[in-house]
């Protein structure tokens, strides 16, 4: 009796600590001081102990950092908004994943960077969490969930790193195994370099790039792939920035553009301070860290405030140009451009098939695909008129957004559509012209040939071996000129050019100075004309393939513009050096070129690697032509599209945007 009466009153006093015992205390986001973190009270000492060593094993086996938070509440926030604010105060990484638990209000949510999954999908990192830790969490086995979790994410990285069994049979077979080995662990140890290089970049892009000191403590690899990423970026925003300003002075008048176009006439004065170093750092005079870092650093910067630059004219351009409400004009406007563009497509194929029969193909490299692009661009544009049609005709609340993107996107695939088909007319002109005064370029340069021969024959000069080699060179330009310059007339007035100009530049000082400077004068105006004709060719190239082209090819652009204005300021003063000038600006221009195809060639494997058919070709090339927004220059695709009613976004005026990495996981009640 004792005893029951004891039983009853202990019942009475839980009873009653149950109706008056607080509910469960909100805690908001916090810098998690440790990888198990557990405020609710939720495990005894030795399941702390035992959660502790499965999240030391799996960084200890995976390199991937599980951390584990226990409290009472998320209130008022939801669990995805209580979990994203603890990873951010907690400086949480690519490799870090994060189980976060509410006990008492009974929710949870388990998230897992795509990168610390170790290339497991959504369903895998998914599997883990219905299959094996919610049921834990369900039964109140909070330990259990935690270790699962670990234990999970482990299997995930195994699984997908794993390399094949180990066979004691035949020497032959343990020595290949040996050797298998090896390369895993080649492997493996660049591919921990490759995160870690990447976690660093993923910092340094968080870091605020017009702030030197800020930029100080970034790795100086990640400072390096920062400052190729960035330039690329804004180059495209203003590449991108000038086509719709052109666009708004034609709707509006060039007085209403004027603000705008100073915006980007500061932008591009900054990027270029950006484009000058960038080659400095690509040339072949290396340079110490501490010259790299600061170079780096000026790059970086310089590209943030031309950034910044067209950023504060942003809100205002968009209003400007309110597509929204100017939308049914536009497109009346559109339709009629597609039109006169399409009109223009057989007469360029016909010009680009004589032009293949005529040259060689490395005279029409920037131009060769450009008839098939520019019909690509044309298909893409005729679908975002129609869609944007459709958006007009049917306003649905929300949609306002694609009905600007599918503006945009109209307007900038037509625009490159043009640009495509102007560079074949052009092309055809430059090369038809470079044909017509080859032979006279053969001329100047033979008669620089038979006066150093002359002078070569009289003796008694003092640079007799520079000069012989000169004009060793010449008769070799000429020759090759002679052979294959109706093949390839722009590359053979390259060759000629220089040539001529090493031999003008030695027979000044034993010729006749009114002669010399006469033929110095041709010999400029030759390399003047190849260098213009090939920088504009790589430029258009590039702006309508601004999706797919990377830094090098840009900067390489970049110092040929720079040695050709080079050229034009020293034409009257020093003109030797102007022809040098011009001339280095061709050969710049065409390594830009190979770079470029090269870029574009990459982009479009990777483009079918990852969406297969999917879009067809025109969505291939507004991705590639950078109508739609995405990243494919280092062999991923960041952002995407899809069919039917949109899904992508398109590329605007302004500066340039970053994109994030991919999370897996989820979370809710238990």
């Amino acid at each position: 009796m004792r005893l029951a009466r004891l039983l009853s009153l202990l019942a009475a006093v839980m009873t009653a600590a149950t109706l008056v015992a607080p509910a469960a205390v909100a805690e908001p986001p916090f810098r998690l001081p440790d990888y198990v973190t557990d405020n609710a009270g939720a495990l005894s000492d030795g399941q702390l102990a035992n959660v502790q060593q499965a999240v030391d094993t799996l960084y200890r086996d995976r390199h991937v950092r599980l951390w584990v938070v226990f409290v009472d509440s998320f209130a008022p926030k939801n669990a995805t908004t209580w979990t994203d604010g603890t990873r951010s105060l907690s400086d949480l990484g690519s490799q870090d994943a994060i189980l976060a638990v509410a006990t008492g209000q009974r929710s949870y949510y388990f998230q897992v960077p795509s990168a610390a999954a170790s290339g497991a999908t959504s369903a895998e990192v998914d599997d883990i969490r219905l299959n094996k830790v919610e049921p834990a969490l369900h039964n109140g086995d909070w330990a259990g969930a935690a270790i699962e979790a670990a234990n999970g994410l482990a299997g995930l990285s195994a699984s997908h790193s794993s390399s094949g069994g180990f066979s004691l049979v035949p020497l032959l077979i343990i020595v290949a195994i040996i050797l298998v080995a090896i390369a895993v662990l080649l492997l493996w140890s660049r591919r921990r370099r490759h995160k870690r290089h990447e976690a660093e970049v993923a910092a340094a892009k968080r870091v605020n790039p017009t702030d030197p000191n800020a930029l100080a403590a970034v790795p100086l690899d990640a400072l390096d792939e920062l400052s190729r990423s960035i330039v690329v970026d804004v180059d495209n925003a203003v590449r991108t920035s000038t086509n719709e300003l052109a666009m708004a002075a034609e709707e509006f008048g060039q007085q209403q553009a004027d603000r705008f176009n100073r915006a980007v006439e500061n932008a591009k004065a900054t990027l270029q301070q950006a484009f000058t170093v960038r080659q400095q750092l690509d040339d072949a005079i290396p340079e110490t860290p501490a010259q790299r870092r600061d170079l780096l650093t000026r790059v970086v910067v310089a590209a943030a405030r031309a950034n910044r630059d067209l950023d504060a004219q942003t809100e205002a351009f968009h209003e400007l140009r309110d597509l929204v409400i100017n939308a049914p004009d536009r497109l009346d406007v559109l339709t009629q451009k597609l039109v006169d563009v399409s009109a223009r497509i057989d007469p360029a194929q016909s010009t680009l098939t004589q032009l293949h029969s005529e040259f060689a193909d490395t005279a029409l490299a920037s131009v060769a695909r450009n008839v098939a692009a520019a019909k690509e661009r044309l298909e893409f544009a005729d679908h975002s008129i129609s869609r944007a049609r459709e958006l007009v005709a049917k306003p649905v609340a929300g949609e306002q957004t694609e009905l600007v993107d599918c503006v945009r996107a109209g307007e900038s695939a037509l625009q490159q559509a043009s640009s495509m088909l102007d560079a074949v007319d052009s092309a055809a002109s430059d090369i038809r012209r470079a044909v017509a005064t080859l032979p006279s370029a053969i001329a100047d340069t033979q008669q620089g040939i038979n006066q150093a021969v002359a002078q070569l024959t009289q003796g008694g000069l003092s640079n007799t071996d520079e000069l012989t080699v000169a004009r060793d060179d010449a008769v070799k330009a000429v020759t090759a000129a002679q052979t294959d310059g109706a093949a390839d007339p722009l590359g053979a007035f390259t060759q000629l050019t220089q040539a001529d100009a090493d031999l003008d530049r030695l027979l000044a000082g034993v010729a006749e100075e009114r002669e010399t400077a006469e033929r110095l004068g041709r010999s400029f105006d030759q390399a003047l004309f190849t260098a213009q004709s090939r920088v504009r060719s790589v430029s258009d190239y590039i702006d309508t393939r601004r999706g797919s082209v990377g830094p090098e090819a840009r900067t390489r652009l970049n110092e040929a513009v720079r040695q050709l204005e080079a050229a034009q300021a020293k034409q009257k003063t020093a003109i030797a050096e102007a022809i040098a000038h011009a001339n280095g600006a061709s050969m710049l221009a065409a390594q830009a070129q190979q770079l470029a195809n090269t870029d574009v060639q990459s982009a479009q494997r990777t483009y079918m690697n990852h969406y297969g058919g999917v879009g067809g070709s025109s969505n291939m090339g507004a991705v590639i032509g950078g109508i739609i927004l995405g990243n494919i220059l280092s062999g991923g695709m960041r952002g995407g599209f899809g069919g039917g009613g949109g899904g992508w976004t398109s590329s605007t005026y302004g500066g340039s945007s970053g994109g994030g990495g991919g999370m897996l996981g989820g979370g809710g009640r238990f």
